[in-house]
């Protein structure tokens, strides 16, 4: 009985060490980098991230693959608020950058 009983726990951990783990790298990093005296409202895939106040940066970890950005002023406009988009290719474990207003 013993014999059985090591030879099922020698499987199961085999079994569950054989098993593949999940990819750690699956997010990245990214920089939203204003250059604007002016704060800027940013969208990511169409939904409200942040608000970033004019000469700062904001970070935000995506995950990867394609995703869609827009910022849009809020203050500091005439007639029309300035507005900028983007695709970022986001991939795992790395860092990225979007400089606006440009």
């Amino acid at each position: 009985m013993r014999k059985l009983g090591f030879i099922l726990v020698m499987a199961l951990t085999f079994v569950l060490a054989s098993c593949e783990k999940e990819d750690p790298c699956i997010m990245g990093t990214v920089r939203f980098t204003s250059l604007s005296d002016n704060p800027y409202n940013l969208y990511i895939d169409n939904a409200f991230q942040a608000r970033i106040q004019g000469k700062t940066f904001y970070e935000m970890k995506l995950s990867e693959g394609r995703h869609k950005a827009m910022v849009e002023q809020v203050s500091g406009f005439i007639l029309f608020p300035t507005t900028r988009e983007t695709t970022l290719n986001v991939f795992g474990c790395q860092e990225t950058e979007w400089v606006f207003p440009q």
